[in-house]
C-alpha cells in the first residue's frame, strides 16, 4: 500500500484491477490489508470479487515468497495455483526445489510428486457433474473401495474408481 490512507471500496478496486494482472501485487496489498486491518480484509476482498479462500491464499503466498527473495518473474511464471500447493512444504530449505518441481509440473503431476506418489503418465481427466445426493453415495463407495477422506476431497479416488469398474 502506499502511504495514502484508501476506503475499502478504493483498496477493493485496487485489488480487483490486479487480479489476472498481476496476482502477486493483490496478494502483497491483501497481506498487508490482513496484518494492518483484519477487520476488513474479508470484507475488501468480497468487494474485490474474490472468495474467503483466494483472499487467503494470495496473501498466505506473498508472505511465504516475500521474505525468500524470489525474483517477482519467477513466481509468475510458476503462478498462484501452483505457489499455494508448494506453499504447504515450503521451508527456507527446500524453497528452491519446489520452485523447480512447480516450473516444470503441470498442476496433476506437482500434487502427485508433493504426495510422494508417480503421475500418471498422459493422464486423462473425468468430470462429472452429480446431485448431491449422487454425489454422496458416489462418495461413499469410493471410500469403501480405497480412497481416502483429505479435507473436502479424496485421495486415491481413481484406484478407488477403478476397483468398483473391476468388480473388486
Amino acid at each position: 500500500m502506499s502511504g495514502k490512507k484508501l476506503n475499502a471500496e478504493d483498496k477493493a478496486e485496487i485489488i480487483a484491477n490486479y487480479i489476472g494482472i498481476n496476482f502477486l501485487a493483490a496478494a502483497k496489498e491483501l497481506r498487508e490489508l490482513q496484518d494492518l486491518k483484519p477487520d476488513v480484509f474479508l470484507k475488501v476482498a468480497e468487494m474485490a470479487g474474490l472468495g474467503k479462500r483466494v483472499a487467503y491464499a494470495l496473501a498466505r503466498i506473498a508472505r511465504q515468497f516475500d521474505d525468500l527473495g524470489v525474483p517477482e518473474e519467477r513466481l509468475h511464471a510458476i503462478g498462484w495455483t501452483k505457489l499455494q500447493i508448494v506453499g504447504r512444504y515450503l521451508t527456507e530449505d527446500n524453497a528452491d526445489y519446489l520452485l523447480e518441481l512447480a516450473e516444470t509440473s503441470t498442476v496433476y503431476e506437482l500434487e502427485s510428486r508433493l504426495r510422494g506418489e508417480i503421475p500418471i503418465e498422459d493422464a486423462r481427466v473425468v468430470t462429472l457433474y452429480l446431485s448431491p445426493d449422487q454425489h454422496e453415495r458416489f462418495k461413499v463407495k469410493l471410500i469403501a473401495h480405497g480412497a481416502v477422506p483429505s479435507g473436502n476431497g479424496l485421495l486415491r479416488k481413481e484406484k478407488a474408481l477403478m476397483a468398483i469398474i473391476d468388480g473388486k
